[in-house]
Order: C-alpha cells, then sequence, then structure tokens
C-alpha cells in the first residue's frame, strides 16, 4: 500500500513492497479516477451550455450539485465488534500495512474505548480531534457539537511520522476513573470495568475520536469507522441513527476462538443486520483463525474446523457463509511488515480485500453513477427541448421568410397580421401561467408550513413534556411514537399538496405542448420513498431503545434521554431535507416551461421584426433570409457542440467499466 511518510500521489506511484495491489486500493484509485474524468467531462458540458446561451439557473444549480457530490463523494466502512475480536488489528492489516508499526492501537483487552473516525478534510491540520466524555452528561447531540469547535481537544501529528501518529492515536484509549454517580449521570452502569474502590468507576476519558489524516485511501474518500463494544453503541445514539446504518459497509468482526457470544449475538441483532439488512455491503469477519495453526493439525484438519466454524456462525446469523471471511488479521499484518506473500496468503485477508474492493467500492460507484446519470438525462432532456425548439423556430422563421419571395405588400401586410395575433394569443396563454404560478405558490406556502422547522420542534417540545413526566418506558415510547406519528401526519400532508402540483403541471405541460408546439414531455416526478424510510429507521430503532414496559434505571433514562436528543436533531434534518427538496423539485418542474416560453417569446419577436422590416422596405427580402440562415448556422454549430459533450459524458456514465484502464491512467496523472 502507499508509504504514508509522502503525499497521495507520490505514494500511488511507489511500489508495494513486493505484493499485490490490494484490490480495494486499486478499485478505490479507478473510482477516484473515474470521477476525475466525469468531472472534467462534466464542465465540459457545461461550458458548451453557456456558449449555447442556455439560460437556465435550475440547471446550473444542478451542475454545480453533480460537482459537488462528485468531489465530496466518500466511502465508509465501519467495524463493529466486542472488544478483543482483534478489531484494530483488523484495520491496521487492511489499510495501514504499509507504516511500518501498528497504527491504531492493538493489544489484549479493550483498546477502543470510544468510537473512532479516520478521514481525510485537507481543511483541517493532520490532528486527533477528541470529545471529552463529560459532554455526555448534557443534552447536546454528538451531531451538534461536532459542529463546536471549542468542544474538542486537539492532538496535532507529522503524518511523515508513523511514531508521531502513533503517539496521537494512542490518546484515544485513555481513560479515567469517575465516581460511580458522575458515571451513572453520563450513561455508564455498573457492567463497566470498576477501578479498586468500589465507588470509582473507570470510563473512557473520550466520548467521540476523529483522526485527520492524508494517508493516500483516507485522500481518496475512505472512511473508517471503528466502534467499541456493545455497551459503548448503545450508549451513543449517532452511532445507531446514523453512522452504522448510512455506512456503505459494516465488518461484523467475530473471534474463532469464541464463536458467536451473547454479546456478538445482540450487536448483530441489534446494530447491524438491522440497521441495514443483510444486503450487500454486510460482511462478518472470523478473525484469529491463526489459533488453529497449533502444530498439532495439519492443512487439511484447519480446513475442515474453518469451514465447521463458518458454518456454524452462517447458521447463528441467518447470513450465507459467502458473506463470511475467516481471517488472521494479526498474520496479515505481520506479513504486510515482512513482505511475506506465503504468509499473507495464508492469513486469508486477501480474500476479504476483494469482496471489499469488487462489491463495496464497486457497488459505491455504481450508485453514484447511477444517480449522476439520472440527474444528468433530466438536464439534458430539459436543455436539448430547449436549443431543439431554437432551431426548429429559426428553420420555421427561414421558411416563412422564403415563402414571402414573390408576394406584393398586401399579403405581407396580412402575415405580420397573423404574427400579431399569435403573439396576442400566446400573451393570454401566459395569463393562465401566471394563474398557475399564484396557486403553485399557495400549494408551496402550505408545504412550508406542515414541514417547517418550526413545526418539528413544537412536536418535540411536546415529547419533551411528556418525557419528563414519566420514569417508566412505556411513557417514554408513547412520548417518541406520538412524535413520530406527527411526523407522518406532516409528511402526508406535504406529500398530498406535492401530487396536486404535479396534477396542475401534468395540465400545464399539456396544454403548451398541444396549444404552442413546446416540447415540453412530462413534468419529472417527486419521490417521497427515501424521507419515509428515513422516518422508518428512527422507528425501528425506537422501538428497540423502548420496548420494554419496566421501570427505568438513572441509567438507562439518562441513555434513552440522550437517543431522544439525537432523534430530535435528526427528525429536524428530515424536515430540513424534505423542505429543501420539495423546494427545488417545485423549480425544477417549472424551470422546462418558464425556459420554453422565454424562447417561443423570442421567436414571436423576431418572427414580427423580420417581417415588419420586410414590409417597411427597411431590409430586403434576401438580406433577411442571409441573416436568419447565418443564425440558423451558428445554432445547429451550437447544438451539435452540446450534444458531442453530452454523448461524451454519457458514455463515461454507462460505459464504466470499458474506462477503467483510462481512468487508471488518470488517476496516475
Amino acid at each position: 500500500m502507499p508509504a504514508l511518510a509522502g503525499g497521495p500521489a507520490q505514494a500511488e506511484a511507489k511500489a508495494i513492497g513486493g505484493l499485490a495491489v490490494e484490490s480495494i486500493e486499486r478499485q478505490m484509485a479507478d473510482f477516484g479516477g473515474w470521477r476525475d474524468v466525469v468531472a472534467e467531462a462534466l464542465a465540459a458540458y457545461a461550458r458548451q451550455l453557456v456558449g449555447a446561451r442556455f439560460d437556465d439557473a435550475d440547471a446550473r444549480a444542478r451542475l454545480a450539485a453533480m460537482q459537488e457530490r462528485l468531489t465530496a463523494e466518500r466511502l465508509s466502512v465501519a467495524f463493529v465488534a466486542e472488544f478483543s475480536r482483534g478489531k484494530s488489528e483488523l484495520i491496521n492489516a487492511l489499510f495501514f500495512g504499509d507504516a511500518g508499526r501498528r497504527i491504531v492501537p492493538s493489544s489484549a483487552g479493550r483498546t477502543t474505548m470510544c468510537p473512532t473516525e479516520l478521514l481525510w478534510d485537507p481543511a483541517r491540520p493532520p490532528s486527533v480531534r477528541l470529545l471529552p466524555i463529560e459532554t455526555r452528561a448534557g443534552d447536546t447531540p454528538l451531531a451538534a457539537l461536532r459542529e463546536d469547535e471549542s468542544a474538542w481537544h486537539v492532538v496535532s501529528f507529522d503524518p511523515a511520522d508513523p511514531a508521531s501518529l502513533e503517539r496521537a492515536i494512542a490518546s484515544v484509549s485513555e481513560t479515567i476513573e469517575v465516581p460511580e454517580a458522575e458515571a451513572a449521570a453520563m450513561g455508564f452502569g455498573h457492567d463497566e470495568p470498576v477501578g479498586l474502590a468500589s465507588a470509582v468507576v473507570e470510563i473512557p476519558r473520550w466520548r467521540h475520536a476523529i483522526v485527520n489524516h492524508p494517508h493516500p485511501l483516507l485522500a481518496r474518500g475512505l472512511v473508517i469507522i471503528d466502534t467499541p463494544g456493545l455497551n459503548a453503541i448503545g450508549a451513543e445514539p449517532e452511532l445507531t441513527l446514523k453512522l452504522i446504518p448510512e455506512a456503505d459497509a459494516v465488518l461484523f468482526v467475530l473471534a474463532a476462538d469464541a464463536g458467536v457470544t451473547r454479546s456478538d449475538g445482540e450487536i448483530w441483532r441489534d446494530h447491524v443486520a438491522r440497521s441495514h439488512g443483510q444486503g450487500r455491503g454486510r460482511f462478518v469477519v472470523l478473525n484469529k483463525i491463526d489459533g488453529l495453526w497449533d502444530g498439532l493439525r495439519d492443512d487439511v484438519e484447519i480446513e475442515v474446523e474453518i469451514a465447521r466454524q463458518v458454518g456454524n456462525v452462517s447458521r447463528t446469523l441467518d447470513l450465507p457463509a459467502e458473506r463470511i471471511f475467516p481471517v488472521s488479521a494479526q498474520k496479515a499484518l505481520v506479513a504486510r511488515l515482512r513482505d511475506d506473500e506465503a504468509l499473507l496468503r495464508r492469513s486469508r485477508l486477501p480474500e476479504l480485500e476483494r469482496a471489499l474492493g469488487g462489491q463495496l467500492v464497486g457497488q459505491r460507484r455504481e450508485i453514484v453513477r447511477e444517480r449522476l446519470r439520472r440527474d444528468f438525462d433530466e438536464l439534458h432532456r430539459r436543455a436539448a427541448a430547449t436549443l431543439g425548439a431554437r432551431r426548429r423556430a429559426q428553420v420555421e422563421l427561414q421558411m416563412e421568410l422564403n415563402s414571402l419571395r414573390g408576394r406584393n405588400r398586401e399579403s405581407i401586410a396580412r402575415m405580420a397580421a397573423q404574427v400579431q395575433r399569435d403573439r396576442e394569443e400566446f400573451t393570454r396563454s401566459l395569463r393562465q401561467l401566471q394563474a398557475l404560478r399564484a396557486v403553485l405558490g399557495r400549494h408551496g406556502q402550505a408545504i412550508g408550513d406542515a414541514i417547517s422547522p418550526d413545526v418539528a420542534r413544537r412536536h418535540l417540545r411536546d415529547a419533551r413534556d411528556v418525557m419528563r413526566g414519566s420514569h417508566f418506558s412505556t411513557g417514554l415510547r408513547d412520548a417518541m411514537a406520538s412524535l413520530l406519528g406527527a411526523a407522518r401526519a406532516d409528511f402526508d400532508e406535504a406529500a398530498r399538496h406535492l401530487s396536486e402540483i404535479a396534477t396542475l403541471m401534468n395540465a400545464m405541460y399539456r396544454s403548451f405542448s398541444s396549444e404552442h408546439g413546446l416540447s415540453l414531455g412530462n413534468p419529472v416526478q417527486f419521490s417521497m420513498r427515501r424521507h419515509l424510510e428515513a422516518l422508518d429507521r428512527i422507528e425501528q430503532m425506537q422501538r428497540r431503545q423502548f420496548g420494554a414496559l419496566s421501570l427505568v434505571t438513572n441509567e438507562k433514562y439518562v441513555l434513552m434521554r440522550k437517543f431522544f436528543e439525537a432523534v430530535a436533531l435528526r427528525m429536524c434534518e428530515l424536515y430540513e431535507r424534505l423542505a429543501r427538496d420539495c423546494a427545488s423539485w417545485q423549480r425544477a418542474i417549472m424551470a422546462p416551461i418558464e425556459s420554453q416560453v422565454r424562447e417561443h417569446q423570442a421567436h414571436l419577436r423576431r418572427r414580427a421584426e423580420s417581417v415588419q422590416r420586410v414590409l417597411e422596405a427597411s431590409d430586403s427580402l434576401e438580406a433577411r433570409i442571409a441573416d436568419v440562415s447565418a443564425a440558423r448556422a451558428a445554432i445547429e454549430e451550437r447544438v451539435a457542440a452540446v450534444e458531442s459533450a453530452a454523448g461524451e459524458l454519457r458514455a463515461l456514465l454507462e460505459g464504466l467499466e470499458a474506462i477503467s484502464g483510462l481512468t487508471t491512467q488518470a488517476a496516475a496523472q
């Protein structure tokens, strides 16, 4: 893998210690190169639209959003396990085998004391940001604290010095001893490691850690999420509500010498399988198979035992065996450090790497490609329709002027009068459009009233009042259920108005297309699916968190309150996102008709001016025909340039595998 001591570009050019390049690295290099090529093709297409004078503010905004998505695209991998499963060693072996030493702390016992993200943000210096554990005593969710720079302790390091990085990351594992009452106020129960004095509890010093490191894989957009065990996962709602469910891949790590323990089963059931189903992107890693290399079994016996354990895990977790990967992370790391190909193969880590590279990166690339293709197709249909209308208008104007050859002044005057009547008729149609805008404005206001942040905050305030009055899970559950029910009612109200808007726009599209020859097609539809799915995920988490009908202990009440506050922040985000998407959709469905209306108005004006100038003999007919012919040729050239740029971009979005060599070359330049 690329050396830590160099920057991304420098490191990529280096050999990887004689070992084969890992699949995930190659796949991410291809992905990064493809993104660069697509970004340039998008920019070229945008330049052609500007050259063609396609003046559409919504289209410009969409192109900018597509570029931003490409630039900001990240691939997140979450590692989930109880302690002593070798999770940290697995991270070292997969991603940091080039450092010459362990980067993520790995030793006997519990080393990952708080959730840790490893990423690269070029806007920040290389550092480890640490959130003090004392912040858990308050109600401010982790997501909100991310934006508060003053809340974090920062440890800087030199990325060219692996020892400096190791020392900085080691701080993640620090602990402190606090009185039991203080620990309980932060949501720690009695099952946490207890010190010599019974009234003192050992807890993590930090609540959350963010490692900002310019490692080449991280610089390409990889985000590694290292989670602690069961208790810590349940104590941090952001993990259950966002980080784990939204991860592109979750690696659930078991130990071959322990199998699936009760706590392993709880983590899998509550935080992995249910968070995102058992589909692609969920892997089980059966670590520490080197424990079977005891010198008493031959290779065949070892393989039989590994297969038996894989089968047991498959049945216990109800997961296909091909999604379970037996490995030895420790031996793989040693192999990487020593350039020992035979040991690396025996560790079986390359099989996991191929799965991650082929399925994870490939799947993410396909998602990005599909989103871009869908957005581009919609945008280009609009641009092509507008430019096509402009081209047809010039053709019609040229034909109209050609028809005036040999006609007397009276005939030309009649044509001028007809053109004026066409303009007046179109002006009357525009009054319908103005009336439609007013109706759409009222529907838009109703949508805003239903899903405004103020509405969300009112629901949250009511739910908090109920929660404060109950220390029974049934009361807490009812408060959450009421909150989610209110949100669904608000979303349903928004959906009703969105449906009415769609009906009105369909009718207006048909009217302007049939009466004035505009090429409008069908307006783009709005889908509530992902917004409702987000509510569904919160509801599922709520059922697990508030399910038991019993008295709630102080520690549990603290955790439930924290969960509620995390949900509160998430609900506000959902409302804001839905409001933003609704507004964007309304602009998108108005943009085509407004763009073509402007084009048709311009066409009618040019018709009137041309015929009038011929009628007044201020221009000769032949001179006007020549001018229109030249304008038509210029439009044809611009349209051809736009279509050429669109074709190149579409080829990149549709022929992904065919350009893998090109993207690899681009990434290496």
